[in-house]
């Protein structure tokens, strides 16, 4: 599918179909889109995650940084990966940072995902990952979670509490998730059996052992929220789906590609 970039210029970009059905479902929403040097670099990221086999084993993927053409932001809700599903709900109007993301207030605004991780098609109980971009920290607070108990967060600073499809035990010993920018803003968690976790600081990482626990918790998963703990860190993008352990780095490297171009 053809679109036309640059009335008068002369410029014309072949989208790949996916980034293009993110264009149409906001037109059809009536939504601002970004602007059209960002839907450039937005399809160049995303054929690479398609390239880096990223793409196939996602459920959810949530890009908050960009510039709207026009100034509204409700292109940031859209789940790429299905996007007229899992549309994010935005609570207690959490503020908007052009080409960063959304910034909590620790107190009472997130983001809700709207998708129950057990009712993930790629996301399973012993083949999983959760992949954030935090653009800016602010303290120790959660990354994401959910509203029942805390058996899927993971938060930044040095803590037990980093958990997938686990029960309330955390990972041990205690891994850091530093508060440093740069690549090292990617931060992801993964589970490849029924007991191995392989946690990501950029992409450095180590592993921890904790046995999985079914079922998955039923409720929608929540970003910058873990039951009452909130965050107010500013995040950038969020992903949920299989493990991705061994295309980390490409994933990491591809969004830091983006951020820092726009």
């Amino acid at each position: 599918m053809l679109t036309l970039l640059g009335v008068g210029q002369g410029q014309v970009s072949s989208f790949d179909a996916d980034y293009q059905a993110v264009l149409d479902r906001a037109t059809t929403l009536g939504y601002d889109l970004p602007t059209l040097a960002q839907q450039n670099l937005q399809n160049t990221m995303l054929i690479r995650m398609k390239n880096d086999g990223i793409w196939n084993k996602l459920d959810l993927f949530y890009n908050f940084a960009f510039s709207p053409s026009v100034g509204g932001i409700d292109f940031a809700t859209l789940n790429w990966k299905a996007p007229t599903l899992y549309q994010c709900t935005l609570i207690n109007s959490i503020t908007f940072n052009t080409n960063q993301g959304f910034t909590g207030n620790g107190i009472d605004m997130y983001i809700d995902t709207n998708f129950q991780l057990a009712n993930g098609v790629n996301y399973t109980l012993n083949n999983a990952s959760r992949c954030v971009y935090i653009n800016t920290t602010s303290g120790n607070g959660v990354y994401d979670g959910n509203s029942l108990a805390v058996t899927n967060t993971f938060k930044t600073g040095l803590s037990t509490a980093q958990r997938i499809n686990q029960a309330l035990l955390g990972v041990s010993p205690a891994f850091t998730y530093t508060n440093s920018g740069g690549i090292n803003a990617f931060k992801s968690i993964h589970r490849t059996t029924d007991s191995l976790i392989t946690l990501f600081n950029g992409t450095s990482f180590d592993t921890r052992t904790q046995t999985s626990v079914s079922p998955i918790a039923a409720a929608n998963h929540l970003l910058l929220r873990s039951t009452t703990s909130y965050a107010a860190h500013t995040i950038s993008m969020f992903s949920a789906g299989a493990s991705l352990v061994s295309e980390n780095t490409a994933f990491a490297t591809a969004y830091y590609n983006y951020i820092n171009s726009i």
